[in-house]
């Protein structure tokens, strides 16, 4: 199985988004995933390529033409460059069985938004999670509920992804998702 990660490329972030992301990374490691990730060596994106490389899973680089002189620090993944990003997203979410939003900033909130629209619209049966550490994107939820509140979505929009802000609580979500694709 493979997981897309969407998160931060900053390295100005507290060091308690790349503590959590650690974890959490080590954890979709050690249950078999192999990564699909943004083909970047620094901030919580560099730190998806070393967790999974020490790990010894497979990993799959995504960029764009902008950024492919990035690949060449990164030697224990194999890429694919799109000419724009627009491709790119399309593929690193059609190829993932989970997508798993860290802690990041507009970048991971536009994807976070463009793939929960995908699912939606095209009932893709991709997992969709939020990992939530410290309330960091509540905003989102204030976001939909008031979207909800001006009737441009329905209640349902809830069932399309998942919150988790514990390792505990994305390993039930996994757990679940594991069950599905063996049935």
């Amino acid at each position: 199985m493979r997981v897309t990660i969407s998160s931060s490329s900053s390295t100005n972030i507290d060091q308690k988004y790349y503590d959590e992301s650690r974890k959490v990374l080590e954890y979709l490691a050690d249950e078999g995933f192999d990564l699909n990730w943004g083909s970047a060596d620094y901030s919580i994106m560099g730190l998806c390529y070393e967790v999974f490389r020490d790990k010894g899973r497979n990993i799959y680089g995504y960029t764009s033409e902008k950024y492919k002189s990035d690949i060449e620090r990164l030697p224990d993944a194999t890429h694919t460059v799109y000419e724009d990003t627009f491709d790119l997203k399309k593929h690193i979410f059609t190829d993932a069985d989970l997508v798993l939003i860290l802690p990041g900033g507009t970048g991971s909130i536009s994807e976070f938004f463009a793939y929960l629209e995908e699912i939606r619209s095209n009932d893709k049966d991709t997992k969709l999670v939020v990992y939530n550490v410290d309330h960091q994107y509540d905003c989102i939820k204030v976001l939909i509920d008031s979207l909800i509140k001006e009737g441009f979505n329905k209640e349902s929009i809830y069932d399309y992804y998942e919150e988790a802000s514990s390792v505990e609580q994305l390993r039930e979500i996994v757990e679940s998702l594991k069950n599905s694709k063996t049935k």
